[in-house]
């Protein structure tokens, strides 16, 4: 007699705190704004996923997670180009505003979906 209570064995339990570090973790600046473009949906549904009163779906979280794993590797071969520009005498100032020039370039306006 099986027990019905007992766990599936693909289950996972639902970590509400890890996954919202996630999607923070991907858009750490108007999370829910960009959460929601990125996603189209509805805003309602977006900040009942931050604040933990619902689930953000499975497939939706494999999607966040390559983000930041890209997201991360991006920001890393950033920082590296960065230091060696640094050492050919590029000031702050100025690697700054190129990269302010390039974050609001056409390019990088539009939300694609996830």
């Amino acid at each position: 007699m099986t027990d019905d209570n007992s766990p599936k064995p693909d289950f996972v339990p639902y970590d509400a705190e890890a996954a919202i570090a996630l999607a923070k973790a991907v858009f750490p600046r108007s999370t829910a704004e960009s959460l929601q473009k990125s996603t189209a949906v509805p805003m309602r549904h977006v900040t009942r996923w931050l604040s933990g009163d619902s689930r953000i779906p499975p497939k939706l979280l494999a999607k966040l997670e390559k983000q930041r794993q890209l997201r991360d590797e991006f920001s890393q071969e950033i920082r590296d180009l960065y230091a060696d520009m640094r050492t050919e005498g590029l000031t702050k100032q100025a690697a700054r505003s190129a990269l302010l020039e390039l974050a609001h370039h056409d390019d990088f306006e539009d939300f694609e979906d996830l």
